[in-house]
């Protein structure tokens, strides 16, 4: 009791801490609470256990009045279909913005073209949006994203009038996010918006990843290092360092660089949008600083409580944010094993038990390397193994190159920042070569990872053989796969198969074999190039190209053929100029209709069938199937096995 009583002392916040975290969920996990609450009273720290019951209380308290006012808004919106709003923009969206009602309302996003910037007063008119499911596990559901970071409802935009922009957070946000655009256009120039070494540049050093291209994001992606465009720990971190030596050669004493700090990387944090990594990482440099100043000892599990109680305190939805737990538990992670690696016996190099004054000048350099190394493995093993399985749990996806990547990258990162920083400071074309030239290393470097086998994997096991999965995407449009390794009908655009097609196939298990584009104007959309990049060789069949007795070939789901329409159709409507497929397998025979006109599978009506799939047919009677699946309406799918 006299360890743990000590321990508790050294780290007194950190009870308040566990006590939030069991008071915000409700339900059992109120016994978490009330476990920290006993344990510090059992201690006889009676301070810690009044702030525990106190931060208990608040938390709870304002994680239910959040829950109860959602749900009441959720309820006047479906009750009225449009609805008046009178609030404050907090962050605007490529499409619409996010729209806070005060204090003691509630947040909602506006979609539309909303002309409004952060910090400004309005009053809105907006109608109710009808929520449209991912279907699929893992692939981006915006509806309860928004719902389990806070948000109410996601609104239509009818109307709006500006009341005003007084002076607040929010808008000296806005001021900064202007800054940074400014700052962005130094470092990608107009006319090398192409350049994914600038586009690497700029997402590493501003944060800014509206300029990054798919083929960048996906590279990254699936090395595992996507966080180092997230600005966190990492990159106030090295933004502290350089400035600290920066101001070390100017000769500025360490008592005036120390709040000199506090206020760069404050505005550093203002300028890159006050992401919660962000401010986690600045509230403990804060707090950091502020104890070398004042001459008083600073505990790293204290400081990371502080930082966490604070921020759940003010919003309790951060708790189901994913941004907010791989912070904090890569964090706390990255702390323990610093401290395995001050206790790590060496694992080569100069012997432990031989005194540093004894040393040679190669063996020092020798155990520098050494220290360096497995300090390097240790943490970027350490991170890998808690963010495992948060990506498993909110993406529903894994990298197993993620902890290879990092240790490859843990030297690049650092040169990308200094030299990116000293670009926007300095102006230099010295400078600017040496970062862009840095940022293509690490480009290429992560590219190498992310292309070994298995190197992103899905949390789902592979789709059975003999399976279907039909999905809707946009404006009425859909596509199909008939059977794992087997034939993709149709993938749309490159912005749908992007955000929809590709993601929900990698996400069900499903790997394409080929890719049937059944319309002339979807052959040039550049959905197939985002399928092929994807799975790279395979082929693509495009339906005007099809010879008129149609192509079969086999795959491992079965045998398939594609029938093209016939020659003497009088219009060829993307409706009606659509072929058939005909899919044999050790499952039963299925024939794909789709929205193919009557002369299309009229030769195909009185052969049996097993299922057949169709869409909008006026002749659907005439099919001789035992099951007849129609295409999904909007925002729902049909998966199915054979």
């Amino acid at each position: 009791m006299r360890t743990l009583r000590r321990w508790i002392q050294a780290a007194p916040l950190f009870l308040p801490l566990l006590a939030a975290l069991g008071a915000i969920p409700g339900g059992w996990w109120c016994a978490v609470a009330c476990a920290a609450v006993l344990l510090a009273a059992a201690c006889r720290l009676w301070r810690v256990a009044w702030c525990a019951l106190l931060c208990a209380l608040v938390a709870g308290i304002h994680s239910a009045l959040v829950e109860q006012r959602a749900a009441e808004f959720r309820q006047l919106v479906e009750e009225h279909e449009v609805v008046q709003l009178h609030g404050t923009v907090e962050r605007s969206l490529r499409r619409g913005c996010v729209l806070s009602t005060g204090w003691n309302g509630v947040r909602v996003v506006v979609r539309g073209n909303t002309p409004y910037t952060p910090g400004d007063v309005v009053q809105i008119r907006a109608a109710r949006q009808e929520p449209r499911p991912a279907g699929v596990p893992g692939v981006f559901d915006a509806d309860s994203w928004m719902r389990s970071q806070g948000y109410a409802a996601t609104l239509d935009f009818i109307e709006g009038e500006k009341l005003g922009k007084p002076l607040s957070l929010r808008t000296v946000q806005h001021w900064g996010l202007r800054l940074r655009e400014q700052l962005v256009a130094r470092l990608m120039p107009p006319g090398t918006e192409s350049d994914p070494a600038r586009q690497v540049l700029c997402s590493l050093v501003l944060g800014d990843k509206s300029g990054a291209e798919a083929e960048t994001m996906e590279s990254f992606r699936n090395g595992g290092c996507l966080h180092v465009f997230a600005v966190s720990c990492l990159h106030v971190g090295l933004v502290a360092t350089i400035f600290w030596m920066l101001f070390r050669l100017l000769r500025v004493r360490p008592v005036v660089i120390r709040p000199l700090l506090l206020a760069v990387v404050g505005g550093y944090v203002l300028m890159t949008g006050c992401a919660v990594p962000a401010i986690r990482a600045y509230l403990m440099l804060a707090v950091l600083l502020l104890g070398f100043m004042l001459r008083r000892r600073v505990s790293l599990l204290n400081t990371w409580s502080f930082a966490a109680l604070l921020i759940l305190l003010i919003d309790p939805s951060q708790l189901r944010n994913a941004g907010f737990l791989l912070s904090f538990g890569v964090y706390a992670a990255i702390c323990v094993a610093v401290r395995t690696v001050m206790c790590e016996k060496a694992w080569f190099g100069p012997d432990d038990y031989i005194p540093v004054s004894l040393r040679t000048r190669w063996e020092m350099r020798w155990s520098n390397i050494e220290v360096f190394i497995r300090g390097t493995v240790i943490v970027a093993l350490s991170a890998w193994l808690v963010s495992l399985p948060i990506t498993l749990c909110f993406f529903h996806s894994a990298n197993t190159s993620s902890f290879l990547t990092n240790i490859a990258i843990s030297l690049l990162v650092p040169v990308v920042m200094l030299f990116g920083l000293l670009h926007l400071c300095l102006g230099s074309l010295l400078t600017g070569w040496v970062a862009q030239k840095s940022a293509a290393w690490l480009l290429a470097v992560v590219a190498w990872f992310g292309e070994l086998p298995y190197a992103y994997l899905p949390a789902q096991e592979p789709a059975p053989l003999h399976s279907i999965l039909l999905q809707s995407s946009s404006y009425g449009g859909h596509f199909a796969m008939l059977g794992n390794h087997g034939v993709l009908i149709d993938c749309g655009n490159r912005s749908t198969a992007e955000m929809k097609t590709v993601p929900t196939l990698f996400h069900a298990g499903y790997t394409p074999a080929a890719l049937l584009v059944t319309s002339p104007r979807l052959s040039v959309g550049g959905g197939a190039e985002v399928v092929q990049r994807m799975w790279p060789g395979i082929p693509v069949i495009r339906v005007h190209e099809l010879p008129p007795e149609g192509i079969s070939f086999e795959t491992q789901a079965g045998r398939f053929s594609v029938y093209a329409p016939p020659a003497e159709l009088a219009r060829r409507k993307a409706a009606d100029y659509h072929p058939v497929v005909l899919w044999k397998s050790a499952a039963g025979r299925v024939l794909y209709v789709g929205n193919a006109s009557y002369a299309c599978y009229a030769p195909f009506s009185g052969q049996p069938c097993d299922a057949a799939i169709l869409g909008s047919n006026t002749a659907a009677e005439e099919i001789n199937a035992r099951q007849v699946i129609y295409l999904p309406g909007d925002g729902e799918n049909v998966q199915l096995e054979l």
